[in-house]
Parts: structure tokens; sequence; C-alpha cells
């Protein structure tokens, strides 16, 4: 009976809880705390000899007449458990200006003052818990080795809050706990009473828990995380290329295809022609509604929180693959991003054998909000699979996703909680504009930078604000966790993971939003990176269109009539006119050659209809595709690109035809490939993004009505 009791003690009572006061007979070893805390951050009192006296909460008037129980003067006092906690920090040496700052923050916030002091680093964790160690005699673990953990089904929880870790070892099963110091003197109580408890019982950081925790079961946690959506939800994984189905009919309409073109050549001609013009002007028609509608509407007011409510924990998720010379400007970004310390959880996801970019890291010497998640080299080596790794331990509620050469507004974390808090329950999603920094670098760069405001400026606000699904952009994206769970997170099988999620999240009944805050970037400027990511962007857009069409009448159920149609000129209209704008100059040329060739001195009036109809689409594309680029281009971006480069449209959608029939040849032998887009770290990038953020987070037509 004995024995269970101290069973029952060390799993409820290891981390603290059933504790609301600390004893205020704490003695605090001055001279040990000090080398507790970060040097140079705060200022200690004088170091004794000996231990400082016993911690008193009651006035100097009545040192003398104190009761001999503390806690009865407690009670009288009626001080709060914050309070409390300040005045041992106090007693232990940190400044009064530190502790009473972190006593305010911890109000705000709903943490304590111990996790404030912790994620300001004025405390060092791991020479704070062994000196708490140390108080309560009990070993203390700067390791754990994975093979210890003893695996539960709930042990992965520990990943997402802290908590009691069971241990299998040679000299029996431990209990690693992480002791707080508001409930140090009940620990110690709880310790003298049942004294073998001291021999079941370690102590270990709450760090060094979840990094065990992390690799006691990485194996079958990357197995199961990149499995688990096509087994759950089979039909909206990537990782068929197609199903039985899918490839019965297309390759039946091949057949019929080839069969309609030997048997009837022109008839088949003008069908594939008109239905490539429908694709043309439906995209057109698309970005133009989109452009007056932006012109039209007057910008919208940001959405205000409630004072009152304590902020979440923010998760952020940030892949990096062999971008070590990118990780010191990245740290100091997210560094940058205005979020108390103490309710951020950043996640550096990296590949195991990606030594140089870990080594990287772990030189920055990171605060104790960030953690370095090391995915196992187990399936396609994909940005999906990794963040859909790192997820499972996303400790916050709300959870945004970063690339390696990313410059978020340093107030986008809050503007996206904002608009979450007075938004729809149904508001799954936010999508932050992207501008790009090296705008003026070269042609190449311009016109991405054109691109990019057109779709993040116009184009998918306007989206947004009609309901419609919007495929996202791969950055910058803010969800709520728990709707990005219920639709199964990412999918590590598509290499366009973003389009992919943002339909399926409006199929499941969540609603995509924007914000204003915009994130900078830079873009290629080599021929060859351009290519070989827009390669990976057309080959997933054309997984996701094969993975929603797998049950076509489900999809239009899902979306409605006008999602339908959007997705279609969304999806797979990007695809048809990246891969037949080759063809439209072709039609072209084929009837002004038969015009030439004297065969016929006038054109039928069908022909004729179908020549300008070319004309005006491949026209109206680059019109389109340069106004709605320069509608939403703040004034310092107009003045860094030239303008002849806007006369070089036509070779850039060329190129997105090379890109998109590289596309399809990959598709059909290495559709998982992920190439790699490498981000060089440019000084010219860092001048270009603090001229161009300030003016893009403040454009009005950026924002949601």
């Amino acid at each position: 009976m004995h024995a269970k009791r101290e069973k029952n003690l060390i799993m409820s009572g290891a981390s603290g809880k059933g504790c609301t006061t600390i004893d205020l007979s704490t003695r605090c070893n001055r001279h040990v705390f000090s080398r507790v805390m970060a040097p140079g951050n705060t200022t200690n009192r004088p170091v004794r000899d000996k231990a400082a006296a016993a911690l008193r909460l009651v006035a100097s008037s009545d040192a003398g007449a104190g009761p001999a129980n503390p806690l009865s003067s407690l009670t009288r006092a009626a001080a709060t458990k914050d309070d409390q906690e300040q005045r041992f920090f106090l007693a232990c040496g940190i400044g009064k200006p530190h502790v009473e700052a972190a006593g305010r923050a911890a109000a705000t916030n709903t943490t304590s003052v111990e996790q404030e002091l912790i994620a300001q680093r004025l405390i060092d964790p791991e020479l704070y818990y062994r000196w708490l160690a140390s108080e309560l005699g009990l070993p203390y673990l700067d390791r754990i080795t994975p093979g210890d953990v003893v695996r539960t089904a709930s042990t992965d929880a520990l990943l997402r809050k802290n908590g009691p870790l069971r241990l299998a070892r040679p000299e029996g099963t431990l209990t690693a706990i992480s002791p707080q110091a508001r409930h140090l003197q009940t620990e110690k109580a709880r310790l003298d009473a049942y004294p073998a408890l001291r021999k079941r019982l370690v102590v270990a950081s709450p760090a060094t828990i979840r990094c065990a925790v992390w690799q006691s079961s990485e194996n079958e946690r990357v197995r199961k995380c990149t499995f688990a959506l096509d087994q759950d939800h089979g039909s909206a994984s990537a990782r068929r290329v197609l199903t039985g189905a899918q490839g019965f009919i297309l390759a039946l309409m091949l057949c019929l295809g080839v069969a309609a073109v030997v048997a009837w050549p022109f008839g088949s001609f003008v069908a594939l022609h008109v239905m490539l013009t429908l694709f043309f002007s439906g995209g057109i028609l698309l970005r133009l509604t989109a452009l007056v509608t932006a012109a039209s509407c007057p910008p919208s007011r940001r959405s205000q929180t409630d004072a009152s409510q304590p902020p979440p924990i923010y998760t952020l998720l940030i892949a990096l693959r062999d971008e070590a010379a990118m990780v010191p400007a990245l740290v100091g970004r997210i560094s940058a991003l205005q979020w108390p310390k103490s309710r951020l959880d950043v996640k550096y996801i990296c590949e195991y054998g990606d030594m140089a970019t870990i080594a990287a890291l772990k030189a920055q010497k990171l605060g104790p909000e960030c953690e370095i998640v090391m995915v196992p080299d187990f399936g396609p080596r994909t940005k999906p699979k990794a963040l859909q790794y790192a997820l499972q331990g996303a400790r916050g509620s709300l959870v945004a996703v970063y690339d390696a050469e990313d410059k978020p507004g340093p107030g986008q974390l809050r503007e996206a909680w904002q608009k979450f808090s007075t938004g729809d329950p149904r508001l799954g999603c936010l999508q932050a504009p992207l501008a790009i920094a090296n705008i003026g670098s070269n042609w190449l760069s311009g016109l991405f930078a054109l691109e990019y405001s057109g779709l993040f400026r116009v184009l998918i606000p306007f989206l947004a604000r009609t309901g419609m699904p919007i495929p996202l952009g791969g950055t910058s994206n803010h969800f709520r966790r728990e709707a990005l769970e219920d639709v199964g997170g990412w999918d590590p099988h598509n290499v366009t993971e973003d389009a992919d999620l943002g339909l399926r999240l409006h199929a499941n009944g969540y609603r995509t939003g924007i914000i204003r805050s915009a994130t900078v970037e830079s873009a290629p400027v080599e021929l060859g990176v351009w290519l070989r990511q827009r390669t990976r962007w057309l080959k997933g857009w054309a997984q996701t269109w094969l993975v929603v069409m797998r049950r076509p009448s489900d999809t239009f159920a899902s979306l409605g009539a006008p999602g339908f149609m959007v997705f279609q000129l969304m999806v797979a209209g990007m695809l048809v006119s990246a891969l037949a704008h080759p063809l439209m100059f072709a039609f072209i040329a084929l009837t002004l050659a038969w015009l030439a060739s004297g065969d016929v001195s006038t054109l039928p009036d069908a022909q004729t209809a179908l020549m300008w109809l070319d004309v005006t689409n491949i026209v109206g594309s680059y019109l389109t595709f340069g106004a709605i680029g320069w509608f939403g281009f703040t004034a310092y971006e107009k003045a860094r690109i030239r303008r002849r480069w806007l006369l070089l449209a036509p070779v850039y959608w060329l190129l997105m035809s090379c890109a998109g029939w590289r596309a399809l040849k990959q598709l059909a032998g290495q559709a998982h490939l992920w190439e790699k887009t490498p981000h060089p770290a440019e000084p010219a990038t860092e001048i270009a993004a603090s001229r161009v953020q300030p003016e893009v987070c403040s454009q009005g037509r950026c924002a949601e009505s």
C-alpha cells in the first residue's frame, strides 16, 4: 500500500500541480543561484558566504512578531502566487526591475514569473534545473538516452506540454521531472515524507525531455506522418499519381483524340482550338474581375483584439535544407517578430544528414523558445513531410509556416491573431502577401515580382473576399492548428503542398482570409534556378488537379459551382495556359500561312473569329499580367523595376511553358522529386527589404474587406 502511494506521488506530484503556494521557509543560496542566471542580463545582490536568510513576505515592522509558521502570515497577507514567486526570485538575487517586469509579463501572458525569466534569457535553463535538482537532492540528467524512454500511447503528448517522463534504467524504473520554483518546498516536503521516492526520481529540463521523446520513436513517427493522409484519406493523397480509373479515362481520351485527328483533322483542330480559347479567356476574365474589384473596393480597417485576452502559444514551422548560409539572418528575423517569447514555439526543421545547417543553428545559441527538429531520412525528402513531422510537436493553437529566405513583417503574428480572434470560427487559414526584395536585380526577378504582386495583392484578396477556394502560397500561411489537423495536415507526397492544402481546407468547410503585413523574400535571378522552381510548382499543381478530380462529383459538391469553376481556372487553367501558350502562336502562324499560300482569298467566318480570339487572348494575357501586377506595386517597387522589362512578358510566358512540359515529364517518372531552390544571402537583398516592407504592409489594397 505504501509503495502504491509513492507511485501515485511520482506521477501526480512530480509536476507540482497539486501545490499552489511557495513555502516561505525556502532558503535560496545566492552564490549557487548567481551561476544559474545568464551573465550580464541582471544585477545580482551581494553574494554572501552563507546561505540567505529565510524568505519573508511580511513587512519589516512585523518581522519580530512573525509567527512560527510562515504560511499563516501568507494567509493573513493574502499575497498572490505571482507575488510570492517574484519574492522568491528577488531573494535568490535577481534584480528587482527584471523580476517586476517578468511579473507583469506573466500576468499578461498567463504564464509564471519563472517562465518569463527563462524566456528572456535571464536564467539559463540547464543550469537552473541543475540547481533545482541539487536543492531537492535528486540526480540531474543533462541527456536522456532515447532507448531508456518507456513508450506509452501518451508519450508524444510531452512534445506539446511539460510533464514527467518514465525511464527504464538498469537500476530500475525512474521518472524524470522538471520541478518549478513555486512548488519547490512542496517537493521537498514530499521527498522528506517518502524518502524512497529519491531512488525513483531524477530531474531533467523540459528541453532534455522533449529531445528524448523526439528521438525515442522517430522511425515510427516519421512512417506514421508520411502515410497517415494516404491511409486515412486515400483519395486526398498524391502518393499515387493516377488511380486506376483516372489512368483508364486518360488513356481512353488520348486514343479517341488520336483517332479524331486521323479521321477529322480539321474538326479536331477547331475543337482543340475552342477548348484552349475558353481556358485563356476564362483566366483573363477572372483577373480582370479581380482588378476591377480591387480598384473599386475601399481598404478595410484592421481588426482590434480584446486587450484583456491573453496571447496564445504561436508555433512557427521553418523547414530548412542546405541553408547554413541563411541561418544567421533567418534567426535574427524570427527573433524580431513582435510576440512574447514565453508564448512562442519556434521549430527549425532539418534533415538528419544536413549537418552544416544544424551546426549553423546551434552556433546561433537559440533561445529557449526555439527547438531544432531533425527529420529521419525516410520517404520523400519534401518540405511538406518535414512540416507534417514537426507538427506532431507543435505546442501552439496557431501555426505559421516560413521559409529560410523570408523576412516577415514584425507585427505579422499579432495581425494574424487579431484576425483569428475576431473572425468566424471556420476561418482556418490566413495568407500574408509576399513581396520580392530583389526586384531590380534583373528582368527575371522583376517579372517574378510583378507576378507575385498581382497574385498576392489583387487575385488572392479577391478570392478571399468572395469566399472562393484559394491555392495558398508556399510560405507565410497562418493556421488554426485544429483546422490544420482536421483536414489531415500537409501531404508529404505533393510537391506543391500549399495549393493542395488550401483546396482541402475549403472542401472541408474552412475559409481562407488574408492579412496585410507582408513577408519579403528574394526571387531567383538565374534561369536554371527559376526553371527548376517553376517546374516543381507546376508539377505540384498537376498533382493537386489529379487528386481533386479523382471524384469530380464530390469535388463539385464540396466546392460548389462557383468554387469548382474557380478551381478549374486557377489550377487547370494555369497548367493549360503554360503548356499551350506556344500553340496559340502556332495557330495564328498557321492561319496567316494559309492566307499567304494563296489557296484561299478570304478566311471562313469561324476561322477568322478564332484567329482574332487567339490574338485577343495572347495580348490580353500579357496586358492583365502586367496590369494587376502594376496595380499592386508600391511606389518604391515601381521605381525599382525597369519598364522595358515588361516587354519581355512573352519570353517569361514561353519559359513557363518550358517549365510546364518539364513538369509533365517529371510527373511521369519523378513525381515526388523536390528540386531545391538555393537561397544565397545577399546584402543588397537586405537593403531592398528594409525599403519595401513598410510600404507593402501599409498597402490598403492588400486587405480583405
